[in-house]
């Protein structure tokens, strides 16, 4: 007889591939289960559950994802920002900070980045913290932004 523990294993195995698993009953009122819906006209009752692949946002420490959904930090880039763009962005992963990237490519682009920013003079690299912004890299201001929104200092 097979160990509770491999039982358990497999089964954990069967559902990490399957996007979907199907309860049905047939005609004689027997229950069954699987990953394939049931054929055409052999069940009376069918319920499907999904099952998704967990996310990466379940596995990051609970400050990290409370500042996220309260202060979502989004990166404006551009093409031609090469060394303050890639400075900005190895330091929000350096601090393990998720966030969205918007590449600024158009002039519609710059102008919905300008009213976003208020008006003014358009630089890139755009930190967005929340409702909060910053031009340019500048390690202090975006400490400054990421500590007030209380993201961790260290991954």
């Amino acid at each position: 007889m097979p160990k509770p523990a491999f039982l358990f294993a497999l089964l954990c195995a069967g559902l990490a591939q399957a996007q979907s698993a199907y309860r049905w009953v047939d005609q004689d009122g027997k229950v069954h289960y699987d990953d394939r819906p049931p054929p055409p006209k052999a069940a009376r009752e069918v319920q499907e559950k999904k099952f998704a692949a967990p996310t990466a946002d379940k596995q990051l420490p609970f400050a990290t994802r409370q500042a996220m959904a309260n202060f979502p930090v989004t990166l404006y880039v551009s093409a031609d920002c090469a060394t303050a763009c890639k400075q900005g962005r190895d330091y929000l992963k350096k601090r393990g900070i998720p966030f969205g990237e918007k590449s600024v490519a158009t002039s519609e682009d710059i102008a919905a980045l300008r009213q976003l920013l208020g008006g003014g003079e358009v630089m890139v690299p755009v930190l967005l913290v929340g409702q909060k912004s910053s031009k340019g890299f500048l390690e202090t201001h975006w400490a400054g932004l990421l500590d007030a929104a209380a993201y961790p200092k260290a991954p």
